[in-house]
């Protein structure tokens, strides 16, 4: 076994050999191919199976939305539930999906997140290049193993968390551009993130703590403009506004206004909380006809007590959080853009109260975040190791949240994640961040006629800039 602190782990990519690269690239496009292609058949033949067996259970949540979603379009149906937790806008993303016979529906959205999850990849990677970084093959590898989990999750359930997450890391990698027009791309793509998925608002927060405000104001009037103008020019003003209207009152106010949590299953920190602090169901099974519930509360407070503790933890967390980013980021192209992001997409996970495992795709940033410590010279060798352990951490509690932890008894995948497997996990990638963060890379001196640091054998390396700096600009494009 490689130990995260062995050499491969400290050999950048970039100086692997350009064939090696080629190779290893079409090695991983090939896999993720076979991978998605596996997904997609599978959810066409379940779809074709029900048909034939005239089964009532439900596949995954896709097949709800191809019944959904053709009677929001063409009846105007009501929001009346949580069945359909996602704005307007994002009907007419999935309208031309659902708009195909069941079973090759489920085999074209599962295509169509292979696509997606292959973009939010390049965008996060380049992200680490933007910031002067460079991550080694086994960190990529890694990172790759830990969000597989998610990422097969989330194609099997047929959500729309890589939908939202593409035009998050999109959005977020453009602001680090140097054209007049790239904060107003990158407002603009991070509002649609917003607009599919409400919780990405965290990062206008981030970015007017950061006074990025053409970033801030993009971010502000593409909101109006995928919340109110491109839905409205399809279905009209009025439906639109009334669709709205009913989605917040069900999805927003209650949880906002009330600290309501719905489900004590999840794996954010409101249902992990609720579930251990009151007497709700951790899980329920059903079994040979009988539904099953399952409790693991080492308390039982009153839900008023428990959602008032559970802002309290969201409001320490959140000020912690500001005060680690007392210190002014100088450009979006360094190390510490990439750290602070990062936080910020785990916090989003941990705040919000509908976070389950296939959420946890967006814990993307955070890995690459890690794995640049992990792969970065100028890092204590301590902290790099951690980074390397919590990688993989990461991927082992991918693991136990799939049906091979059924090996612990028949109910031991739902016993991992009433645990909080994929919680804590994030928690100690956030930790290797922070501590990141609170420890400037080690200066690296120079040789004449170089113009990065001294790699092994004073060959030149990387292009941090001036690495002392907690914030080490990029150099080049």
């Amino acid at each position: 076994m490689i130990a995260p602190s062995h050499p491969l782990l400290r050999r950048p990519w970039s100086t692997c050999a350009p064939g090696w690269q080629r190779r290893i690239i079409l090695v991983t496009l090939i896999v993720a191919a076979a991978l998605t292609l596996a997904t997609a058949f599978q959810a066409r033949a379940r779809t074709l199976k029900k048909a034939r067996t005239g089964s009532t259970s439900q596949i995954n949540d896709f097949e709800r939305w191809t019944t959904m979603v053709p009677e929001f379009v063409h009846g105007r149906r009501d929001y009346l539930d949580d069945k359909f937790p996602t704005p307007p806008v994002t009907l007419l993303v999935l309208w031309p999906v659902t708009a195909l016979p069941p079973a090759t529906a489920q085999f074209v959205w599962v295509c169509c997140k292979g696509l997606l999850a292959g973009g939010i990849f390049w965008f996060c990677w380049a992200l680490v290049r933007r910031a002067g970084a460079d991550l080694t093959p086994l960190a990529l590898l890694l990172i790759a193993l830990a969000w597989l989990w998610p990422v097969t999750g989330d194609m099997q359930e047929g959500q729309t968390n890589l939908l939202m997450l593409l035009p998050l890391a999109a959005g977020l990698y453009f602001a680090q551009g140097r054209r007049a027009v790239d904060p107003w791309l990158a407002g603009v793509l991070i509002a649609l993130a917003i607009c599919i998925k409400v919780t990405p608002l965290i990062f206008l927060a981030y970015m007017l703590w950061r006074r990025q405000w053409k970033i801030s104001l993009g971010i502000v009037m593409g909101i109006g403009l995928w919340l109110l103008v491109v839905p409205a020019l399809a279905f009209g003003w009025a439906q639109n506004i009334r669709w709205l209207d009913q989605w917040f009152h069900i999805m927003i106010l209650p949880y906002v206004q009330h600290g309501t949590v719905v489900y004590a299953s999840g794996q954010s920190l409101p249902s992990y909380l609720t579930r251990f602090l009151s007497h709700v169901p951790a899980f329920e099974t059903h079994y040979g006809g009988q539904d099953l519930q399952y409790y693991v509360n080492v308390l039982d407070l009153e839900p008023g007590r428990v959602r008032l503790i559970i802002r309290a933890v969201l409001l320490l967390l959140g000020a912690g959080g500001i005060w680690w980013m007392r210190h002014p980021l100088p450009a979006l192209r360094c190390r510490r853009y990439l750290l602070e992001i990062a936080v910020v997409g785990v916090f989003m996970l941990w705040a919000s109260e509908r976070t389950w495992v296939t959420h946890y795709v967006s814990t993307i940033l955070a890995l690459f975040a890690v794995g640049m410590v992990a792969s970065a010279e100028d890092y204590p060798r301590p902290l790099a190791a951690l980074a390397g352990w919590a990688l993989l951490l990461a991927v082992l509690a991918g693991v136990l949240t799939t049906d091979a932890a059924k090996i612990f008894g028949r109910n031991g995948n739902e016993y991992m994640r009433c645990l909080g497997v994929s919680l804590w996990s994030s928690a100690l990638l956030v930790l290797v961040l922070v501590r990141a963060g609170q420890t400037p890379p080690a200066s690296t001196p120079l040789q004449p006629g170089i113009t990065g640091p001294v790699g092994p054998g004073g060959q030149p390396g990387r292009r941090p800039g001036n690495p002392a700096l907690p914030c080490t600009p990029a150099v080049g494009p």
